[in-house]
C-alpha cells in the first residue's frame, strides 16, 4: 500500500465518481481505477460498489476511509514540517535529465506532475556532465533520470539509491545513408575497423564502448570524441562514424538504430543519494514515474518496462 493509493481512494470516496476524481488528481481514469483495484486486492476486500450512479463505499470502505483520512492528514503535516525545516532540498527539486529520458518520452511525462503543486520549485537540468553520481554528491542535482554506472565504476555505492524504471535495447547507431542502416540486427564483432564516436574519456558511454571492443576483439580504425550526445549524433548523422545507444535515439536524432548482437540492455534508472530517498518529493516523483510507465508509457522498438513494472 502506498500513500498515493490512499490519496486516490479518498478522492474517489469524496467525489463518488471515477472520472471526477481522476480530473481532480490530474491522472487518467484507467490509472486511477487500476490503483483502486490493487488496493482492494492487497486489503482482500471491496472498498466500493460499482453502481450506475457512481462509486459507493462498502462497509469496509467506510471503515478504511476513516483511517485513510487520519493517515492523509498525518502525511500532509509531515510534508509541511519537511518544508519548514528546510532540509537538503526543502520545496526545491533539481532533477538531472539524461539523454535517454529525453529520447524515450519520460521528460515530457514528468513535467505535468509538478504542475499540480505550485509550492515546489523544479529545475530540470539536462547538462549534468558525464558523471551523474558526482553531480548528486555535489548537490548540483537532487535526483536523476539516467543510466546507473556499473558497480566497477562506483567508488562508494553505499551512498546511492537507484531503481531501474525501464530498459531499451542497446543499438549500433549509424547514418541513414550507411549501407548497413536497413539491417535489423548486427554482430558487434562485425564492426572491425569502423570509426567509432563516443563521449569524453571516462564517460559511461565511452567506457561501455571500450569494454565491448575488448570483449569482442574489435579494433577501431579511428575514434572521435564529443562532449555531448547532441554533438555525437551530429557526427553519426553526417556519416563520420558509428556510436552505441538505445533505439529511442533513432527518432530523436534522425539516425538509424540497428539492434546489437549480443543483445544488451540499456536501462534507465531513478537515482538519488540514499539520504534523500525518503524525502516526500522524491518518493512521490518515483511513484508517479512508476505508475506512468506501468499504465501509459509506449516504448520505441526494443523498449520495455523494467521487470519490476511487468
Amino acid at each position: 500500500m502506498t500513500i498515493t493509493q490512499v490519496q486516490y481512494f479518498i478522492a474517489v470516496a469524496e467525489k463518488g465518481n471515477l472520472s471526477r476524481a481522476a480530473a481532480a488528481l490530474f491522472v487518467s481514469q484507467p490509472a486511477l481505477s487500476l490503483q483502486i483495484k490493487r488496493l482492494e486486492e492487497e486489503l482482500l476486500c471491496e472498498l466500493f460498489h460499482r453502481e450506475t450512479q457512481g462509486m459507493v463505499m462498502t462497509d469496509a470502505g467506510k471503515l478504511f476511509y476513516k483511517e485513510a483520512k487520519e493517515m492523509a492528514g498525518s502525511w500532509a503535516r509531515f510534508q509541511e514540517k519537511i518544508r519548514v525545516l528546510g532540509n537538503s532540498m526543502g520545496g526545491r527539486l533539481r532533477i538531472g535529465i539524461g539523454a535517454r529520458a529525453l529520447s524515450n518520452g519520460l521528460f515530457e511525462a514528468i513535467v505535468p506532475f509538478f504542475e499540480r503543486d505550485n509550492d515546489v520549485e523544479v529545475n530540470f537540468i539536462t547538462d549534468i556532465g558525464h558523471n551523474v553520481l558526482e553531480a548528486l554528491e555535489q548537490k548540483r542535482i537532487i535526483l536523476a533520470l539516467d543510466e546507473m554506472p556499473p558497480d566497477y565504476m562506483i567508488t562508494n555505492p553505499e551512498k546511492f539509491f537507484s531503481v531501474e524504471l525501464l530498459h531499451e535495447r542497446q543499438c549500433i547507431l549509424t547514418s541513414l545513408d550507411d549501407p548497413e542502416a536497413k539491417n535489423r540486427e548486427m554482430e558487434f564483432a562485425s564492426l572491425q575497423g569502423r570509426t567509432f564516436i563516443s563521449g569524453p574519456e571516462g564517460s559511461l558511454d565511452a567506457e561501455f564502448m571500450r569494454r565491448m571492443c575488448e570483449n569482442h576483439g574489435v579494433r577501431l580504425s579511428r575514434l572521435l570524441r564529443a562532449d555531448s550526445v547532441e554533438a555525437m549524433m551530429v557526427l553519426v548523422r553526417s556519416g563520420k562514424g558509428i556510436a552505441l545507444g538505445p533505439a529511442s535515439f533513432a527518432r530523436r536524432y534522425g539516425v538509424a538504430a540497428i539492434s546489437m548482437i549480443p543483445h544488451t540492455d540499456a536501462p534507465l534508472s531513478f537515482i538519488c543519494l540514499k539520504q534523500n530517498c525518503k524525502n516526500p518529493l522524491v518518493v512521490q516523483t518515483e511513484e508517479y514515474l512508476r505508475e506512468f510507465i506501468c499504465t501509459k508509457w509506449q516504448g520505441e522498438d526494443g523498449g520495455e518496462k523494467s521487470k519490476q513494472e511487468q
